[in-house]
């Protein structure tokens, strides 16, 4: 499989920012109307790419195959676009903050540090596992700055 095979022309004003989300208003106990937001991840939008055809689509479709404008995909009928056979892989990697920002304590100039990775001590005998990692006291990291770096 070629990275190539991924790219496409997405425009801007399809790129989901925000989760999809109702607004509901209640009255509280006190009798004041309040407001909140209910979000539900299984009602994100779904953009289905054809990979044949180049087609892409958004909307759900009326009985004549016509997109309803306003209707979206949702993620939720994503099964609908399996056929037997298909596979569904799931990436449930991690992130952590790797990237801290503060300053030089005799300077105060701003440094960017990037955590790379948990570095070994003589209790792991190597290098530890990412799920150790936030309990690592030693971190091999980048420093970036415009000056040397000294131990401590």
């Amino acid at each position: 499989m070629k990275l190539s095979q991924f790219k496409f022309k997405l425009p801007d004003e399809q790129i989901a920012l925000y989760p999809h989300g109702y607004d509901r208003e209640f009255k509280n106990d006190a009798g004041e109307t309040e407001h909140y937001r209910i979000v539900r991840r299984d009602e994100a939008r779904l953009m289905v790419l054809h990979r044949k055809s180049g087609q892409i689509d958004l909307f759900q479709k009326d009985a004549d195959g016509n997109p309803i404008e306003g209707k979206y995909i949702e993620f939720r009928n994503i099964i609908d676009y399996f056929d037997e056979g298909d596979v569904f892989v799931f990436n449930d990697t991690k992130v952590f903050p790797a990237r801290l920002v503060g300053e030089w304590a005799d300077t105060n100039g701003a440094v960017e540090v990037l955590m790379v990775n948990a570095a070994p001590t003589d209790a792991d005998g190597g290098r530890p596992s990412m799920t150790a990692a936030k309990d690592a006291l030693r971190w091999n990291v980048i420093v970036g700055s415009g000056r040397k770096c000294r131990e401590g």
